[in-house]
């Protein structure tokens, strides 16, 4: 994005804003051009005030399949009281230069709105996620009070799957001691975001090598699929439906010589056809979600149980052994004969 477009999300709207305020009151009693320049402007989305109780509406239907339509409503207010001619609305994604359409409205009264629609079919598009992109007046036909509020970008992107599998995964320790001998719990999310199924193909769809200090413990689950123990690996067969996710749960132990400070990270690997040929051709590491990193290892550090702090708030209370206690109860009960001796009788 050029430097003049990151000017105009950064100071446009509060700007805008403002003379919105101060030219609200002069709207509301025009009947007729004012003689004022027009301004024209993309109010942000929901934003209300518009002629006769209006909202600005700035959206998108959402992700699609590669192929598939969405589309696009916008905006455009006259903001001032001065009526604009005949000018052009373009709507593009990821900048001003890929054109999604243009429409031309013949003319805004002052203090008016107007709303289109625009339709986007996204055959011949990149697939992933995209900025959609609203400007007003591109060829400059009018001359306006304000010119750098024209542009305006849709809040929410939109993603356009391919019409073949879209695998991603997440891994993710789900217990919390981790001395020596210790075991952990592993879960693994794998997400299929692609508009076709990932087949059950040749060869694992998914394979997590533990590193050193680390030993496969028990049977995992899966909630389909098979999932097993190959030459000290955890391995998992199985399908993915399109729009899909499949959850893998295993143990690990912590193998009892690993020394105190050890840092043991690894990941996963999800195999997956990114062509629907039937062959998975791509490998994707699983990331950790507890971490602001993207495909970042999921870690643990070694620490003896009796090492771990107490909980925030709570008081280590001493305690007695089994001599102590009864050396205690003994001298209660001293205590107790004595002052039943030394009690005086009774007149």
């Amino acid at each position: 994005m050029n430097s003049r477009h990151r000017v105009v999300r950064r100071w446009g709207g509060p700007l805008t804003i403002a003379l919105f305020a101060v030219l609200l009151s002069t709207c509301a009693f025009a009947e007729e051009d004012c003689g004022k320049l027009p301004d024209l402007w993309l109010p942000p989305h929901g934003t209300v005030g518009l002629a006769d109780g209006g909202v600005s509406v700035q959206e998108t239907t959402g992700d699609v399949c590669q192929g598939g339509e969405i589309t696009i409503t916008v905006t455009v207010d006259n903001l001032s009281c001065g009526d604009a001619g005949p000018f052009e609305v373009r709507v593009s994604y990821d900048g001003t230069t890929n054109v999604i359409g243009t429409q031309t409205v013949t003319g805004l009264p002052g203090c008016e709105f107007t709303v289109l629609t625009f339709v986007w079919d996204t055959t011949d598009a990149p697939v992933g996620e995209h900025e959609v992109i609203v400007c007003v007046d591109t060829t400059g036909a009018v001359t306006e009070l304000v010119e750098s509020n024209n542009c305006a970008t849709v809040d929410a992107s939109v993603n356009i799957w391919p019409n073949a599998p879209y695998v991603d995964a997440t891994k993710e320790r789900m217990s919390q001691v981790t001395e020596p001998g210790a075991t952990i719990v592993y879960e693994v999310i794998l997400y299929n975001d692609g508009c076709a199924d990932q087949e059950d193909n040749p060869g694992h769809e998914f394979t997590d090598e533990l590193p050193a200090g680390l030993s496969p413990y028990g049977t995992g689950t899966a909630t389909s699929g098979t999932i097993d123990v190959e030459n000290g690996a955890i391995v998992w067969d199985g399908a993915i439906p399109a729009g899909g996710q499949v959850t893998l749960t295993y143990k690990v132990k912590i193998d009892p010589t690993v020394e105190e400070g050890t840092e043991i990270c690894n990941q996963g690997v999800v195999h997956w056809d990114s062509d629907g040929d039937g062959s998975n051709d791509t490998d994707e590491p699983t990331d950790d979600p507890t971490t602001p990193e993207v495909n970042d290892p999921t870690c643990l550090t070694v620490v003896f149980e009796g090492d771990v702090p107490p909980l925030s708030g709570t008081i280590d209370a001493p305690t007695l052994s089994e001599w102590g206690m009864l050396l205690l109860c003994l001298l209660f009960a001293g205590s107790f004969w004595r002052m039943v001796r030394r009690r005086p009788s009774a007149a």
